[in-house]
């Protein structure tokens, strides 16, 4: 409920805002809790797991463009950053991403509980990478909603069975390619549940 409520608060305030051309302080917090935006980590290419769409249960058949912001908002690749200034305000900070042509945004969505992470295409201002990192007390089910969303709806059964097994500590990390889209759930040193989505052809 407290998420919900939150979440709720941020969109009530939608407004149109410019991202600061330079990092603020309260980003360097942030950095350490995602990874890809600024800091890559380079994996394998057998280290992906690839699914042919579709596999494994769908659990919802439609997706919305853009997120109504019910729970944690999950933002799927392609999504452009006016809808997300739109829906989440003026971030915690912006930086250089590091992949070329990129821009690193970062929101402290929910104060030591929940971060979210974009990097941006600098010329389309298309979402390139969509990231979330949670306290590892954030119940699973936010986790799916929010998982769920930065797929664009297309979350299936094996990929939710990685992230409860990320969840409860039954294995560290989980890598998985679908569609055009790879992504990495992981358990980080911190004890944090991180989870990045990016285009293939990104990284």
């Amino acid at each position: 409920m407290g998420i919900l409520i939150v979440t709720t608060y941020l969109i009530a305030g939608l407004s149109q805002v410019s991202l600061p051309s330079q990092p603020v302080p309260e980003l360097k917090g942030v950095q350490d809790r995602l990874l890809f935006s600024s800091k890559p980590n380079i994996l394998p290419p057998e280290s992906f797991e690839v699914f042919p769409p579709p596999l494994g249960e769908i659990i919802e058949e439609q997706c919305q463009s853009v997120p109504t912001g019910v729970g944690i908002p999950g933002f799927q690749p392609g999504i452009v950053k006016n809808d997300v200034i739109r829906m989440l305000g003026a971030p915690t900070g912006t930086s250089r991403g590091y992949w070329p042509n990129t821009r690193a945004v970062f929101y402290e969505l929910i104060p030591e509980q929940v971060s979210l992470g974009f990097l941006f295409d600098q010329y389309s201002e298309r979402i390139r990478q969509t990231e979330a990192s949670f306290q590892a007390g954030v119940g699973s089910d936010m986790m799916l909603l929010t998982l769920n969303g930065m797929l664009g709806c297309k979350l299936n059964e094996q990929i939710e069975q990685g992230l409860q097994q990320v969840h409860q500590g039954q294995t560290r990390q989980y890598s998985f390619q679908l569609h055009s889209l790879k992504g990495l759930i992981q358990r980080q040193k911190s004890d944090r549940i991180y989870i990045g989505i990016w285009e293939a052809d990104l990284h």
